[in-house]
């Protein structure tokens, strides 16, 4: 159920025209990079990292919008987690349910350890603090659905 919503908001963060709200007037930005991406007649080296800058930027419009997000590990840092797990999805071979499942599992076991030993709060540790805890989780979450060892899962999450 968590990946189906990750999943509903990004495809919500794609398909989403206009400007956010908000005094600032910031117009939408993820529409038009998930067009550029998916006309794109030319591949490129790092085209996967323009797909993980889409993904986190359609949630984190979603997330700007009020609309739906998965709280992994904040709002604030809402988009992480998903862009992550959307290029497990999208970009590896071998990607499979089990790998979704483990990723998520492995996610939240690195989220409950920061929570429990140091906090994933931004309003107690900054922006930079609550980000590197959902970039952590990622990491170590990618590396344990790509079956790595306790080891590389830990010195990813690291």
């Amino acid at each position: 159920r968590i990946w189906n919503v990750m999943q509903a908001c990004v495809e919500r963060g794609f398909r989403q025209n206009g400007v956010l709200p908000g005094p600032l007037k910031v117009r939408r930005r993820a529409p038009k990079l998930y067009r550029q991406l998916t006309e794109s007649a030319t591949a490129r080296p790092l085209e996967a990292l323009d797909w993980v800058d889409a993904f986190a930027l359609a949630v984190n419009e979603e997330n700007a919008s009020g609309g739906r997000v998965v709280t992994a590990p904040t709002n604030g840092a809402a988009g992480i987690v998903p862009a992550v797990l959307h290029f497990y999805r999208r970009f590896e071979p071998g990607a499979s349910d089990e790998g979704v499942l483990r990723f998520l599992l492995t996610a939240g076991a690195i989220g409950m350890l920061y929570k429990q030993n140091a906090s994933i709060s931004g309003a107690e540790m900054g922006c930079q603090g609550e980000v590197g805890v959902a970039c952590s989780m990622a990491a170590g979450a990618l590396v344990a659905a790509l079956q790595g060892s306790n080891e590389q899962i830990e010195n990813a999450a690291e």
